[in-house]
């Protein structure tokens, strides 16, 4: 499973046409390999925006970005809403299953994500494992999460949970391999929700 993950600062001038822009990834729905994607605003700093778009695989993401993503983006508008963008990719990631085991029907529910980001001493599945107990908030409703590698031993963890939005849980994180951690909450959009087409 691929994942794209896309942090936006957009000024409060724009945050509108932003918001608007961002429903054309609608489209995305009838794209080959396309899982889903959703997307929201930082509680903390209402400015930044997050979205995450969920893929089959490499071959189907490059395909759609060689064939289909400009025509969406430049049709859209979307360049002139936001001050900076930073995209990464996560070619290894993963769904940690909690309340549901696929990422649409959690998707269909979740109203806040936490994304947690850790860098640590060492990757290795036992760690990831462990470091799950500790990111997940036990008093509230996890739907799943998904799992990202990113650069080195640099890993992002997605939090999804439903109506309500739990406390931050880095002083719960005390594992010795992390080195350095940070947590952002995230409000979700439900119109910027695109979920692939069941006949696609």
């Amino acid at each position: 499973m691929l994942t794209k993950i896309i942090n936006c600062s957009v000024p409060d001038s724009k945050k509108d046409h932003f918001s608007y822009t961002q429903q054309h990834w609608s489209a995305l729905a009838h794209v080959n390999g396309f899982i889903g994607q959703l997307g929201g605003w930082d509680i903390d700093r209402p400015n930044e925006a997050c979205i995450i778009g969920v893929w089959d695989d490499h071959e189907s993401y490059t395909d759609f970005m060689k064939h289909t993503h400009d025509s969406l983006f430049y049709q859209s508008g979307q360049k002139q809403t936001y001050d900076s963008l930073q995209v990464n990719i996560s070619e290894k990631s993963y769904l940690a299953p909690r309340v549901y085991r696929y990422f649409r029907s959690s998707a269909m529910e979740t109203t806040y994500m936490v994304k947690t980001t850790l860098d640590l001493h060492s990757y290795e599945d036992d760690v990831i494992t462990d470091l799950l107990k500790e990111v997940i908030h036990p008093d509230y409703r996890c739907l799943t999460n998904i799992v990202t590698r990113l650069d080195g031993n640099s890993v992002s963890i997605f939090t999804l949970y439903g109506v309500a939005c739990p406390p931050k849980t880095t002083q719960n994180i005390t594992h010795q391999h992390v080195r350095r951690i940070e947590q952002q909450h995230y409000r979700l959009e439900k119109k910027w929700l695109v979920l692939a087409h069941s006949g696609s």
